[in-house]
């Protein structure tokens, strides 16, 4: 199993743990900013402003709507 973890190094504490799994045979640690638009989504996601579907259908039905695509 893969895991993403974002760790904010702005503090001193953070950039010590991300050198302890630097350290690690087990993690990989990947130093790479994420662009603008990838940042306003998690923005986004932290405010709450996310769609939610009870199904898979649910959520096709929604996505062929938004791109007016017909079934």
């Amino acid at each position: 199993m893969t895991k993403i973890v974002i760790i904010d190094t702005r503090t001193e504490e953070a950039k010590k743990i991300v050198e302890f799994l630097k350290s690690t045979n087990y993690a990989k640690v990947v130093d790479k900013e994420p662009n603008a638009e990838t940042i306003q989504a998690m923005e986004e996601v932290e405010k709450g402003n996310v769609n939610s579907y009870q199904s898979v259908k649910e959520l096709m039905s929604s996505l062929k709507k938004k791109n007016s695509v017909q079934d």
